[in-house]
């Protein structure tokens, strides 16, 4: 009787322990994703790991925001830890390189998945959904690019684009400019002549995205949070 009651005890154990290792596996697939923020205002980076500096980031966005960049790899180079980040220069997979000791990282909680297919936007939050928005992409001969991009900054508007431009770290693959700016892809508001139907391709490659949708990942998610399009 004693040594049933044991192994029945043991069972429970071992499912405990199995229970915990699930929910451990999940935490770390839901911060799997990190964002990389610089510790002084303007920081080197170069195009390899240990390789020459080509270019600064800066730690202010121009709408006033701590920057973040979406890291994507980390290496070690003759003892010195680099960042490979997702910096916003074209091509869309570019990746710059900053000294791990010229920056911290915090988790991306959030994550945003664009289906063009499904013309929609998905917000999760640590891998589960929070909200799902049918949106307008690129049209078919303007199209929205597809990768891993991040959110490159946060602005206030009040013209069609209205209320918020987000501005992500991808560049319109068939514009070299757009209305005197570099053609970044941006997800924003439908109004006025923008106003076009939800859910069909129409827009030179940005997100065109209901209201409240903008306000909510206005309050939500910082800059550096992880975009997937395609």
């Amino acid at each position: 009787m004693e040594s049933g009651r044991m192994k029945a005890m043991s069972r429970v154990g071992k499912t405990l322990v199995l229970v915990a290792a699930v929910l451990l596996v999940g935490a770390a697939q839901a911060s799997a994703w990190e964002i990389v923020r610089p510790v002084k205002l303007k920081v080197p980076y170069s195009g390899e790991p240990g390789g020459e500096m080509i270019g600064k980031v800066s730690a202010e966005t121009r709408g006033g925001e701590v920057a973040g960049f979406l890291l994507l790899e980390k290496r070690r180079v003759e003892g010195v830890e680099w960042y490979g980040v997702r910096i916003g220069k074209r091509p869309n997979d570019k990746v710059g390189w900053i000294q791990a000791n010229r920056a911290y990282t915090v988790d991306a909680r959030y994550r945003i998945r664009i289906s063009l297919a499904n013309r929609s936007l998905t917000l999760f939050k640590d891998g589960r959904r929070v909200w799902k928005a049918t949106v307008i992409v690129g049209a078919v001969a303007t199209p929205t690019p597809e990768g891993l991009f991040a959110v490159h900054d946060f602005y206030r508007v009040f013209d069609d684009l209205r209320p918020w431009v987000i501005e992500t770290t991808a560049h319109s693959e068939v514009h070299e400019t757009y209305l005197g700016g570099p053609a970044r892809v941006a997800i924003h508001g439908r109004h006025g002549a923008l106003a076009v139907p939800w859910g069909i391709r129409a827009s030179n490659g940005c997100i065109r995205t209901p209201n409240w949708a903008l306000r909510s990942l206005r309050r939500l998610v910082p800059v550096g949070t992880p975009i997937r399009v395609g």
